[in-house]
């Protein structure tokens, strides 16, 4: 992520206090299958970096926390089985990361994201797993159509009842959960951005009924979409 003739790289990560070994022994836990444990010693380094002190190092530090979770996605969705969930996670990465914002912004970032990859690690292949991946992979790139129980398991040619019964056994939560989900991160990023009206971001990430965005954005998020719209604005 970060290009050569900007900046040298030793200098930029001696400046941000990176230690490339720690990243190492975090990525080692994946070889033992200890996702979790992976993901506590990354954001331990990460928490540990110092404020970016000009603009430059402030856009490389976005970068190189935007380089750490790609890294993670590759490794945690390495399957072949999963390689249509870590397209939509790389995506959903790049929009995350796009514009960067401060230091702050891009941390909080790291860390949501963190979380969901640390979730979501390498398990052993079965059909079922497979199935939940892929209902995953398709709720991620069609999040903002009419997408419900229903329409996923027309894609993957199952019953409602059966995807469901999977989708929980597999994630630990309910496709219509993961769907609102997904939808509500996108809403934030597009709330952060500030270009749009509050309905207009309701309907952009898939919600025909402003109601429905409204009780499952406070459900997930504790605050009202206006609330969060100005928390996000003073941090910038």
């Amino acid at each position: 992520m970060i290009r050569r003739g900007e900046s040298s790289l030793p200098g930029v990560l001696r400046r941000l206090g990176y230690d490339p070994a720690r990243e190492s022994a975090a990525f080692a836990h994946l070889t033992r299958g200890e996702v979790e444990p992976c993901g506590k010693e990354l954001w331990a380094l990460v928490r540990g970096l110092k404020q970016p002190a000009t603009e430059i190092d402030a856009r490389h530090y976005a970068q190189l926390l935007h380089d750490v979770l790609q890294k993670l996605n590759r490794r945690v969705h390495r399957a072949a089985d999963q390689q249509p969930l870590y397209q939509a996670t790389r995506v959903r990465l790049i929009e995350r990361f796009s514009p960067p914002g401060n230091p702050d912004q891009v941390r909080r970032v790291f860390r949501h994201e963190l979380r969901r990859l640390s979730t979501s690690g390498p398990r052993p292949s079965s059909p079922t797993h497979q199935m939940a991946a892929r209902a995953r992979a398709y709720i991620e790139s069609n999040y903002e159509q009419r997408t419900s129980l229903s329409t996923v398991a027309e894609h993957l040619n199952v019953s409602s009842n059966y995807l469901s019964r999977v989708f929980r056994r597999e994630t630990g939560m309910t496709l219509t959960s993961y769907i609102q989900r997904v939808r509500i991160d996108h809403a934030r990023r597009l709330l952060a951005e500030g270009r749009q009206s509050i309905s207009e971001i309701a309907y952009r990430v898939g919600y025909r009924n402003y109601r429905d965005f409204y009780r499952n954005f406070v459900k997930q998020e504790n605050a009202s979409p206006r609330q969060v719209r100005e928390e996000l604005s003073r941090a910038g």
